[in-house]
């Protein structure tokens, strides 16, 4: 009984006013897939005593290490900064045992230091150290959206890969059959990586659900190493971007004859070797799909990008020559070459979407894919170039010009390119 009222006496003190040291259950990380990683929107610490919460307040909460998301601070043009104000809003629950907090929303991953290293957060609490909290301390990280996601496997033509799909709900938490399906394919940066770094690389899987837009969102993730510039040449390489295609539509088959997806909604969109795939997807499977959106799209169909032109138009005049080639299908027991119907994949509508500063996949690359649809009759098709300032408007610096998915996946106003595509729902 002495020890025990001397760790009592002892607790009591550590705090002040009274108030007794928390005894922590766990701690859980709301977070949410922003431009450019993880952002955390709060902090819910739940405890056995809910006495050591009563009369905190912000002034009692500091956390270090939060910045913005993005790669350079949209006012200042400089590398993000730790927020002056962490701008916290506590809530406690009404059983006291839990207390949420509620920050300006700060990049997961913590703040930036140069372009490779990062100062990681913590949440400090001076009335008692007991309630710190950190990415590595965290009981558990909640991801919205991404945690409501269906993940599994799909073995077609040879080949496994891991996906994750969202279905959107009705009021009553069921699915809703038969809706439209956006697939994304994945940047070469996401290449070879793991389902979740492929789903949070981007916010392809959350940008629809998070404008409320009752539209399935699917990724697969891609294990093989990115097929790189001037892939066209190897003919090992694009049967196997067309391998991977065929997967994914064998896929969507699946989901379509259960209900879950309406086939005569399907879109396509992509970025940098995704959009080059997303060509690509579409050529194999033009009478598929409702429209498509490449946007930054690399070369996997004639050489564009790290080559000179010999003369103005090449490019376009080969993609038309190839327009009216071949593709890869599986035939049930290898990829075997086949026509391609060139009068379905130009009647597709596309919208491509670039950056104007774009140096990683220059914007010749949608021009000529423009030029050559239209050269073959595609009266459809439209392009929005992103300036400088509409990249900085997001954190992006003009060395990151390549990063035009962020606009796009971002932008449901009217006019916009996501917007286009839900007009055709």
């Amino acid at each position: 009984m002495r020890k025990s009222i001397f760790f009592l006496l002892a607790s009591l003190a550590a705090v002040g006013c009274g108030r007794p040291q928390a005894v922590v259950e766990r701690t859980d990380v709301y977070t949410r897939v922003g431009d450019i990683g993880l952002l955390v929107d709060a902090i819910e610490i739940t405890v056995a005593n809910p006495a050591s919460l009563r009369g905190l307040t912000s002034a009692d909460f500091d956390i270090t290490g939060n910045a913005a998301g993005g790669y350079i601070d949209v006012k200042t043009g400089q590398a993000p900064a730790e927020y002056e104000e962490d701008g916290i809003v506590p809530f406690i629950s009404t059983d006291g045992k839990r207390i949420r907090l509620e920050p300006i929303p700060f990049n997961y991953d913590g703040m930036m230091k140069g372009w490779t290293e990062r100062v990681p957060w913590e949440l400090r609490c001076s009335a008692d150290s007991a309630l710190t909290v950190t990415a590595a301390t965290a009981t558990e990280r909640h991801i919205a959206v991404l945690d409501d996601c269906i993940t599994g496997s799909f073995t077609y033509a040879g080949l496994t890969r891991e996906y994750m799909l969202h279905l959107p709900k009705d009021a009553d938490g069921n699915f809703i059959p038969n809706v439209p399906l956006m697939v994304w394919q994945i940047g070469g940066g996401e290449y070879d990586k793991d389902l979740m770094t492929v789903a949070t690389a981007n916010r392809c899987l959350v940008s629809l659900a998070t404008a409320g837009v009752p539209c399935a969102a699917l990724v697969f993730a891609i294990a093989n190493p990115n097929y790189s510039y001037s892939a066209s040449l190897d003919p090992e390489k694009i049967k196997l971007v067309d391998r991977n295609n065929a997967l994914q539509m064998a896929f969507i088959d699946t989901l379509i004859a259960d209900g879950k997806v309406d086939g005569s909604r399907l879109f396509c969109a992509g970025a940098s070797s995704g959009g080059g795939c997303t060509m690509r997807f579409m050529m194999q499977f033009p009478d598929r799909f409702k429209a498509a959106i490449p946007c930054c799209p690399m070369d996997p169909i004639v050489p564009i990008h790290q080559v000179q032109e010999k003369y103005k138009g090449q490019f376009a005049k080969d993609l038309v020559k190839a327009f009216q080639g071949k593709v890869y299908k599986w035939n049930g027991t290898d990829m075997a070459l086949s026509p391609i119907d060139t009068k379905a994949f130009v009647a597709l509508p596309m919208y491509f979407v670039h950056a104007s500063s774009d140096q990683t996949c220059k914007i010749a690359s949608s021009y000529s894919y423009i030029e050559a649809r239209k050269a073959l009759g595609a009266t459809q098709d439209q392009l929005r170039v992103y300036s400088d300032e509409d990249m900085a408007a997001y954190g992006l610096p003009v060395m990151l010009a390549h990063f035009s998915w962020v606009p796009l996946l971002d932008d449901y106003s009217d006019g916009s390119v996501m917007r286009w595509m839900i007009d055709q729902f």
